[in-house]
């Protein structure tokens, strides 16, 4: 019986980070919200920040899991026999979630910006999911020689990122379509100098 109820708890609280952010959205708005009795937050989650670090964690489990699989599925539906089409998916996918409902940007961009000092341990998950996303960058280049694959997977991780932020505090919601063909060029100019 505990572990719904602690579920229960981290997906409301997902969702009030998600829309009004971590300082603005207090401990007594997600036990209001969940419906659980504050005895019972605290037995799961001795502090706040306890809950965000725990909120961040399963952001990242679902949302790592829903954008690898949109990936896969878009490259082996959409670009069958296509150079590059995991790369071109990944800025699909990014659209795809920018158009969503449930877009109010990325709570890992959100989190360090609100824990701006780099030791604290939301800013460092944060910084975490990151890597782990420049990670996954580099495991679907292809045809880019091997000394060249870390360093264009940042630049790609940057391109993410900007698009994030523009459709986020901008609106620019066709900032994944401008990335895309940016991803190109930078791909093209890595393959140039091999």
């Amino acid at each position: 019986m505990a572990a719904p109820r602690r579920d229960h708890l981290l997906n409301t609280a997902l969702s009030l980070f998600n829309q009004h952010g971590f300082h603005a959205t207090g401990i007594d708005k997600v036990q209001a919200e969940s419906g659980v009795s504050k005895t019972t937050l605290y037995k799961y989650f001795k502090s706040k920040d306890e809950l965000i670090q725990a909120v961040l964690e399963l952001r990242h489990d679902q949302f790592g899991q829903w954008f690898k699989s949109r990936v896969n599925e878009i490259a082996n539906n959409d670009y069958t026999d296509v150079p590059d089409a995991h790369l071109l998916a990944v800025f699909d996918t990014l659209s795809e979630w920018f158009h969503s409902d449930t877009f109010f940007g990325c709570n890992f961009i959100n989190a360090s910006a609100e824990y701006s000092d780099t030791n604290h341990p939301i800013h460092r998950y944060s910084a975490e999911h990151k890597i782990e996303l420049s990670r996954f960058i580099q495991s679907v280049l292809q045809n880019v020689p091997e000394t060249e694959r870390e360093e264009l997977s940042l630049e790609i991780l940057l391109l993410i990122e900007g698009a994030i932020v523009c459709a986020h505090t901008s609106g620019l919601k066709e900032s994944a379509e401008r990335a895309k063909r940016m991803m190109g060029f930078m791909v093209a100019s890595h393959r140039a100098l091999s």
